[in-house]
């Protein structure tokens, strides 16, 4: 194996590798290593160039020995190892490995948790009362129909809820394009709108089917999903007598409507799950906080970009671009 051949697998490795010889000379730095360092490729000459947290842990290590340190506001497992040849020590390697990222998705999964038990506690406690009032005969004759009604409404919010939670965990787990065919949005945006056009009548909002056939290559249900979610948020969070407009054109699908809109401190963090703008517009509404959650990751697994552009009180368009459709 050559020297190119040799740089480049360690390139390509995700722990970044620094090889130093026993004057603290640096012999090869792969390019994960220069990204955890925050240093310029070919710049780290010497263990003296290395920032003090990492020279730190070299005074007196021990071969084998790893410690966890943070750099530059990013956890980072350090791991030092003595290059041996013939038996005698010739240098050293430091591996290093980014933890930041991994921290990043523990904390989202506490707060997924956290966030879940919140959502399915408030419901469940109201069922529970109403329930519980019914049962020990508390509730005047003419308020058990009222009370049943709550319990239904509050039954359907967390069926909606535990039904997109299954949604994200089945678009987490499986191998998405395995059943990927060509589909035409045009076709299955038309669907979308029939399908959710009684909604829409009920909140006074007109929807509209704008363009053409526009085909790509993805999984129809899920596509069909992605138009559900984007078509009901624009209905759900839309003025009285508001328009929803959707588009198909080029590679392109955008819904755009006349609603309440979105601040600008808001829209960074409008695809996290279970984030809400408007949270108790969201609850009156029957929304989970689900519904952009899941559309980023389907625009994810499809290779497709989404942008958003909204203004508060004038509306919100969603504009999601699809790769070319190979032959």
């Amino acid at each position: 194996m050559n020297v190119s051949m040799l740089s480049g697998i360690l390139d390509a490795l995700e722990d970044g590798v620094a090889v130093f010889d026993l004057e603290g000379t640096a012999l090869f730095c792969n390019e994960k290593a220069y990204a955890l360092l925050h240093m310029q490729p070919g710049t780290v000459g010497a263990l003296r160039d290395l920032p003090d947290e990492v020279r730190t842990f070299f005074g007196g290590v021990r071969s084998g020995r790893s410690e966890t340190i943070e750099l530059f506001n990013e956890a980072v497992r350090l791991h030092y190892q003595d290059l041996r040849e013939n038996g005698l020590r010739t240098g050293a390697v430091l591996i290093m490995s980014d933890l930041g990222e991994q921290q990043r998705a523990d904390r989202i999964r506490r707060e997924f948790t956290a966030n879940v038990s919140h959502e399915l506690k408030t419901p469940l406690t109201s069922i529970s009362g109403y329930a519980e009032m019914i049962e020990n005969g508390m509730a005047k004759e003419e308020d058990v129909c009222v009370f049943a009604e709550r319990i239904r409404r509050e039954s359907n919010r967390m069926l909606a809820l535990v039904s997109d939670i299954i949604a994200l965990s089945e678009l987490d787990e499986q191998q998405i394009l395995k059943n990927a065919e060509k589909v035409d949005l045009y076709e299955l945006a038309a669907q979308t709108v029939e399908t959710l056009r009684s909604a829409a009548m009920v909140r006074g909002v007109s929807v509209q089917l704008l363009g053409g056939p526009v085909e790509v290559f993805g999984v129809r249900t899920l596509l069909s999903e992605l138009l559900y979610n984007l078509l009901d948020n624009a209905i759900r969070y839309n003025r009285d007598n508001g328009t929803v407009t959707v588009r198909t054109a080029g590679r392109q699908l955008s819904v755009r409507d006349t609603g309440i809109g979105i601040p600008k401190h808001h829209i960074g963090r409008i695809f996290e799950r279970f984030y809400r703008v408007d949270k108790s517009r969201s609850k009156a509404t029957g929304g989970t906080g689900l519904g952009l959650a899941i559309v980023k990751h389907i625009c994810e697994e499809h290779h497709a970009s989404i942008v958003l552009e909204s203004a508060e009180g004038i509306g919100t368009e969603i504009t999601v671009t699809f790769p070319p459709v190979k032959d």
